[in-house]
């Protein structure tokens, strides 16, 4: 499959809870916006770590390590204030993008189109910004020592 094979697998995931969520408009927004919201961050982060393995053979990140690079991922400036303060930055950028797609899907069908096309659009974008990303950014991860379990 490749890391881009599976970065169209994860946005395909994350098109499928958005057309589920747009299909029946106003009706299944209310069910459907929270399940889609959750889904398309778990693809989001599921691809993040994906690359994580691919750019470096690891699978242990730490927190930290691991927002910076979804920070990163979604265009979220790092500064020097810590990881709460991050994470915070992190979940206000993903809750303004995928807020503002949610008007789209309040007209059925159609709104199926517009959330299922640009769930899969946000996912092959971080997993290209994260492809596109100079190796500097996964040193940290790589250097870690492996955590056995």
């Amino acid at each position: 499959m490749g890391i881009n094979g599976y970065i169209n697998y994860c946005a395909g995931l994350a098109a499928g809870t958005g057309a589920a969520a747009g299909l029946g408009g106003g009706v299944t927004l209310a069910l459907g916006i929270p399940a889609d919201l959750a889904n398309t961050i778990a693809q989001q982060f599921r691809v993040t770590l994906a690359v994580i393995y691919h750019r470096t053979g690891r699978y242990a990140v730490s927190f930290p390590e691991f927002m910076k690079i979804v920070g990163l991922s979604i265009g979220v400036e790092l500064g020097i204030k810590g990881v709460e303060f991050l994470a915070l930055r992190v979940a206000q950028e993903l809750l303004k993008r995928l807020t503002a797609r949610t008007l789209g899907k309040a007209v059925p069908i159609v709104g199926a189109v517009v959330g299922g096309g640009l769930n899969f659009a946000f996912i092959k974008a971080v997993g290209s910004t994260l492809l596109a990303f100079e190796d500097q950014i996964f040193n940290d991860v790589a250097e870690r020592p492996a955590i056995s379990g």
